[in-house]
């Protein structure tokens, strides 16, 4: 079955400067996790939120959980849902709350996250119909889903982890530099797959040079690229290497843990995976 998904999953997704994707693919909802309809009001739109509990979430009534916030849930919920329980059983990965944040189907998807996961309005070079509504979207994570999540849920607040790949790590990272720059604590850990840093000539890269060095907290935050994303048509070296040497002056600072990887051999349809699953580890690993 796992094998199955990993195969869907190596064809759904196309590069993501436009962020078309022009097949229909039906995807099956695990057995023991949940999805219900969240209204955003701060976008006024509808969204599809899928849940899936640790296998331990029941016996401890008392015990709060990590929670890591997936974006692109239509395609990346199924698969990480499992990995996080089957790699939990036999402790590659912490117990933890996965709280996938999609739309109605696949197709919407596809149309709409443009729109959600970017700031500001896409030059024209981009050819994006929609686009520039990051800052609404996370206003509707941070003022409406993640509370509603918290009153649902046993949730730890100091483990909160923001997670996305391609155009939903470049939403990933505009969380964080909205953050540093508000002081606000809602995530504690970023995980981002291939970010589409060179949006908009490198806008995102520019606002995280500009960050003020004391931010009030210390996030942490692991981004990976594949070494062959130039040459798979996607993706833009220079991006991953100016991103490279940003978060280690930020860890140099001691103001962000940062990580970051350059995987050999992968190009921009490989990465995420390896780095959700890395990046987890990283970013919720227990300080001995």
């Amino acid at each position: 079955m796992i094998k199955q998904r990993a195969m869907l999953f190596s064809l759904l997704l196309m590069g993501c400067t436009a962020g078309q994707v022009k097949k229909q693919v039906a995807i099956a909802k695990p057995v023991g996790d949940t999805v219900e309809k969240f209204y955003a009001a701060a976008i006024k739109d509808t969204f599809s939120v899928f849940v899936s509990l640790p296998a331990d979430y029941t016996n401890d009534a008392a015990r709060q959980y990590p929670v890591i916030y997936l974006l692109d849930a239509n395609l990346y919920f199924d698969i990480f849902s499992t990995i996080l329980k089957k790699y939990g059983e036999v402790g590659l990965l912490p117990p933890a709350i996965l709280v996938g944040i999609g739309y109605k189907d696949f197709p919407t998807m596809d149309s709409l996250r443009n729109r959600d996961y970017t700031y500001p309005v896409a030059a024209s070079a981009y050819e994006m119909p929609v686009s520039g509504g990051a800052d609404k979207f996370y206003r509707f994570v941070s003022s409406e889903l993640v509370p509603a999540m918290d009153r649902q849920y046993r949730t730890n607040h100091h483990q909160r982890v923001l997670m996305g790949h391609s155009l939903g790590g470049y939403f990933t990272l505009f969380v964080l530099q909205q953050q540093m720059l508000s002081k606000v604590q809602l995530f504690a850990g970023f995980v981002a797959a291939s970010p589409s840093m060179h949006y908009n000539h490198y806008y995102l890269l520019h606002q995280l040079s500009a960050l003020p060095a004391d931010s009030g907290y210390r996030p942490k935050v692991f981004a990976a690229f594949g070494s062959m994303e130039d040459a798979a048509g996607e993706g833009d070296s220079t991006a991953a290497y100016k991103l490279s040497d940003l978060l280690a002056s930020f860890r140099k600072m001691k103001y962000m843990d940062g990580k970051e990887e350059i995987y050999s051999n992968l190009d921009h349809m490989d990465t995420q995976l390896p780095t959700f699953v890395k990046g987890v580890q990283w970013v919720l690993e227990e300080k001995k």
